[in-house]
């Protein structure tokens, strides 16, 4: 889910051999293209478990704390309270914890199981069966459904299912899955368990099914004339209660079960929401040294269409002339043309946003070349030749593995908000004034790096990432960050509104085990996203990409009944 790096950030401006190179050695190239002081790092703070919009509208997301690391108890949580902060407020508590009665001021609750070693406590079991409050339960433990309360029916006659009685169904068997009439890839750990829902009776709301391969090993899998496709009960509901037979929080990028997952909060939390459909698109890593021709071109282009348009903008631009061992630097303020630009792009709808500071990190590859717009700038890179622990690191090659190496040298919460706001002025200092929505580079970075953005704009546009001792002690790994985009607009645990972008870009060729995606993947990726009642298409390219792609890929999504509005319209 991280965008792609670029290769080439706009036109070079020529230098001769021996010429003094623009900006190089300069006060702006010594802050931001020198190493980094060794600030002491501190620890991040420990984040409110409870998060999102105040509107009346509530979610208590349970969760298995005491399941094992590699479970991702945690930040699946975390990742299905940023869904829920959709629709209102998250409140994230261990299952453990759970005591009568208190999901009765909640308007829905989600449990997130994922190690079917977990007690579920019997006070939630007969909360559950009480009825009263919409409960979406994901994967493990469904069997403690089945301990009735004392004198009551059985939960078969309750519900019209038996959870204590799954399917025998391997997940390496399930394929693709099937929702509001469109088939939806499923992609999984390959040692996954899945535990589809037996004894399912016919008043019973059969939501979403998962479609087995052929031939398939698993006996739940095999039609009764021992050919053809069989399809099982993926995601059920009944009474008050809506069963997924698994988290569907792995491989999100390619897992259509993630959206399954996210429309199935709007019936418990925004019952009777009519559908929404809006897109919007982003130019990407614009900077000082941007052709001015090719911005106005697409301002042209959107303007002609009546679309509106974000643009990226980083404010300082670092690099190394060719041939040359110092660094140079550049501000907006040193590229009138650009800004020029920039303001006619402003004047045809156009919203810009601040894309990072420098879009690169001192003078450390970080991972490729030290370049702005080819590096990441809030956490540390490396290339490998392994795509797993344990790695073995090596000078970048198109075929290495792009991997986090951990926190950059000065990661605290002051010195990330420092680093931001002194080049959020650059863009004040340009005339373009101040920037209200930040967009992160590579979509990664830290916590202290989210919590400083946090305290200075209004909002984030993009994909971000979640890490696990946010709400607990847990030691974090540079492995264990989850990478989440969203299909509608959300208010997440970092205390930002966080605007989607959910279908990535178009490349032209393959990149570090990242496969090229043309027009058409982007326009089948806004069909998928359909299934979602509040759904959004919205994408970005970089301005050297040709005009035509471009519309292909807008004309496609609008041909989808998507309608482009501004980013701060997504809903």
């Amino acid at each position: 889910m991280v965008a792609l790096p670029t290769v080439c950030v706009g036109s070079v401006f020529a230098f001769t051999d021996d010429g003094l190179v623009p900006g190089e050695g300069s006060p702006l190239a010594q802050e931001f293209a020198t190493a980094a002081p060794q600030t002491p790092q501190t620890a991040s703070p420990r984040l409110s478990p409870k998060y999102g919009l105040q509107n009346g509208v509530s979610t208590l997301v349970l969760y298995d704390d005491t399941a094992p690391r590699e479970f991702r108890g945690e930040v699946s949580a975390i990742a299905a309270g940023n869904l829920a902060t959709h629709f209102g407020e998250a409140e994230i508590v261990p299952i453990r914890e759970y005591t009568s009665g208190r999901m009765a001021g909640f308007t829905a609750v989600i449990y997130v199981g994922v190690s079917a070693d977990t007690v579920v406590p019997q006070a939630f079991v007969d909360d559950v069966r009480a009825a009263t409050v919409p409960v979406i339960w994901l994967g493990a433990n469904s069997d403690a459904l089945a301990q009735s309360p004392s004198g009551g029916e059985s939960f078969a006659a309750q519900y019209g299912w038996s959870p204590d009685a799954p399917l025998d169904v391997a997940s390496k068997d399930l394929t693709k899955l099937r929702y509001k009439g469109q088939d939806l890839p499923r992609a999984h750990p390959t040692d996954a368990t899945i535990w589809i829902p037996g004894g399912v009776q016919p008043g019973v709301d059969v939501v979403a099914t998962a479609t087995c391969a052929v031939p398939a090993s698993s006996a739940g899998c095999r039609p009764p004339s021992g050919t053809g496709l069989q399809s099982v009960p993926w995601a059920i509901r009944s009474n008050n209660l809506t069963y997924v037979a698994e988290v569907p929080l792995s491989f999100i990028d390619e897992n259509g079960g993630y959206l399954v997952f996210a429309d199935l909060l709007s019936p418990a939390l925004a019952p009777g929401r009519a559908p929404v459909r809006r897109a919007a698109v982003r130019i990407e890593d614009v900077n000082p040294e941007s052709d001015p021709s090719e911005l106005r071109a697409f301002a042209d282009y959107f303007a002609a269409r009546k679309i509106p348009f974000q643009v990226a903008v980083i404010p300082i631009l670092v690099d190394h002339a060719p041939g040359r061992k110092a660094p140079y630097a550049l501000s907006l303020s040193d590229a009138p043309e650009v800004v020029d630009a920039l303001r006619y792009m402003q004047d045809h709808g156009g919203t810009l946003i601040q894309h990072g500071t420098t879009h690169q990190y001192g003078s450390l590859p970080n991972p490729y070349s030290g370049r702005s717009g080819d590096d990441h700038e809030f956490y540390r890179y490396g290339c490998s030749a392994t795509a797993a622990p344990p790695y073995r690191w090596e000078p970048c090659g198109s075929d290495s593995w792009v991997e986090k190496q951990g926190p950059l040298p000065d990661d605290t919460i002051a010195a990330n908000r420092q680093r931001l706001e002194q080049r959020r002025q650059a863009m004040i200092d340009a005339g373009l004034g101040a920037p209200t929505i930040f967009e992160t580079p590579h979509y990664s970075a830290s916590v202290n790096a989210y919590l400083a953005m946090s305290g200075l704009y209004d909002a984030r546009y993009e994909q971000a990432e979640y890490w696990p001792g946010s709400l607990t002690s847990a030691a974090a790994t540079p492995d264990d960050a989850f990478e989440q985009f969203f299909p509608y607009t959300v208010h997440d645990i970092y205390g930002t509104t966080v605007y989607p972008e959910d279908l990535e870009n178009p490349t032209l060729t393959a990149q570090n085990n990242h496969p090229a995606r043309s027009a058409a993947s982007l326009v089948g990726r806004a069909k998928r996203n359909l299934v979602v009642t509040d759904a959004t298409a919205s994408f970005f390219f970089h301005p050297f990409l040709k005009l035509s792609m471009v519309d292909e890929i807008v004309t496609g999504i609008q041909g989808l009944g998507y309608r482009f509005v501004p980013v701060t319209d997504l809903q």
